[in-house]
């Protein structure tokens, strides 16, 4: 078999966690046996450089000249399989990429692949957002030649007929979770945010007022601690309130991919509210302590707070918080969407998880992943329980071997 060319379409510009997820995937080929592409926004060619692969920015100012630059692309690159970091983000990007998942079918005579993170089949294409809303998405994946589900989020088994279940590798990491003893004071503690969580999806007022919240509430709950912390911050938006004298508070806009690996894995704990997080995938693999913040049911906060029955810290937190709803992914929502993924998934148990307005269990899971051995231990022994499963699946390489290409 010869030198097989995969050009992948990253072209999401709100988050690089599709073109992380991606670039694990292409960094696992071979060279010798694969050339690998990536086409990107032109803000995040460097992030993909970063991992040492080739990119391929898309920075013409109009959709039908970078249509033009990418016809150019496929012509010199000749490839025989695209892949779609999303397939959702490559038709969100039409209206500046002049690309979409239907264009790349019908213009060019090349097998199509897509990358599928959360199962979309298994929720009916069906999204639901934070305030409720629901949005049913186009079956797009049903049209590819070959899907890949990453593993973790997607449970470690095999897949169907053209359905791909590989597992992530995460560079850097050791083949088991590393052993962690607790360091001298203070902890540190790493978050990392993305774009896409400062954008208001549904236009509801409600999401608006979580996004301002969280910051507030998460720094409520950091100082409750009343421990000396540092706390290590990667994303577009710095904190701008005053913070408790006990936390040094370190903010970074944006870090290489191998400086923020550097950062997570030194990390004492990683901190997120984002059940979908790359980088808790990367934490997991990399025997992180970590801790999921979530919100399970509607919550009346500003009734609460008028009838003086909320909490002291979350009236201080969260004043301008009407209402709360269920989320699996701060601020986007997804909650009914992600239950058959995360249901009976092992991954889940390799991390804990909180309710967001829990105050007495989010500090009892925060001491206990900084200080309780026994915890950590236990954590670690099911990360390694998942690593033993998802060495068993097939590797990227396997993977497009056995994909039925044109």
């Amino acid at each position: 078999m010869g030198l097989r060319r995969l050009l992948f379409l990253g072209l999401g510009h709100l988050s690089n966690g599709d073109l992380s997820i991606a670039a694990d995937f292409a960094r696992q080929l071979p060279p010798d046996r694969f050339e690998v592409g990536f086409v990107t926004a032109a803000g995040t060619a460097a992030y993909v450089r970063g991992f040492g692969l080739t990119a391929y920015p898309l920075d013409a100012p109009t959709p039908e000249r970078n249509r033009e630059r990418f016809d150019e692309l496929v012509t010199h690159f000749r490839p025989d399989l695209f892949v779609a970091a999303d397939a959702f983000t490559l038709d969100y990007s039409t209206g500046w990429s002049g690309l979409s998942m239907g264009l790349l079918r019908e213009r060019y005579d090349v097998a199509l692949g897509s990358f599928d993170q959360y199962d979309y089949p298994a929720a009916g294409y069906v999204v639901d957002f934070y305030t409720g809303h629901r949005t049913r998405f186009p079956r797009v994946l049903d049209t590819c030649d070959l899907v890949i589900r990453n593993s973790p989020l997607n449970r470690p088994a095999s897949g169907d007929a053209g359905i791909a279940v590989t597992r992530m590798i995460c560079g850097g990491t050791s083949p088991l979770p590393v052993s962690r003893s607790r360091r001298t004071e203070p902890p540190t503690i790493f978050l990392a945010n993305s774009r896409w969580e400062q954008v208001n999806v549904v236009r509801a007022p409600e999401m608006a007022e979580l996004i301002r919240a969280m910051p507030r509430i998460i720094h409520s709950h950091l100082a409750a601690l009343r421990r000396p912390l540092r706390v290590v911050h990667v994303g577009p938006v710095r904190w701008e309130f005053p913070i408790a004298e006990q936390i040094d508070y370190q903010h970074v806009g944006r870090m290489t991919p191998a400086e923020f690996h550097g950062q997570l894995t030194g990390a004492d704990l990683f901190l997120t509210g984002n059940a979908v997080s790359v980088t808790l995938t990367q934490a997991v693999l990399a025997g992180v302590p970590s801790l999921l913040l979530q919100n399970y049911k509607t919550l009346d906060t500003a009734g609460l707070i008028r009838s003086g029955s909320a909490p002291t810290w979350l009236a201080e937190a969260a004043a301008d918080l009407t209402v709360a709803f269920p989320y699996r992914v701060y601020p986007w929502g997804w909650y009914e969407f992600l239950a058959p993924v995360l249901s009976d998934n092992p991954y889940v148990d390799c991390f804990l998880t909180a309710g967001v307005f829990e105050r007495r269990r989010v500090l009892q899971a925060f001491n206990e992943l900084l200080d309780d051995s026994s915890v950590r231990t236990r954590l670690r022994d099911r990360q390694a329980a998942l690593l033993h499963q998802l060495d068993r699946l097939p590797s990227a390489e396997e993977a497009i071997s056995a994909a039925k290409l044109r």
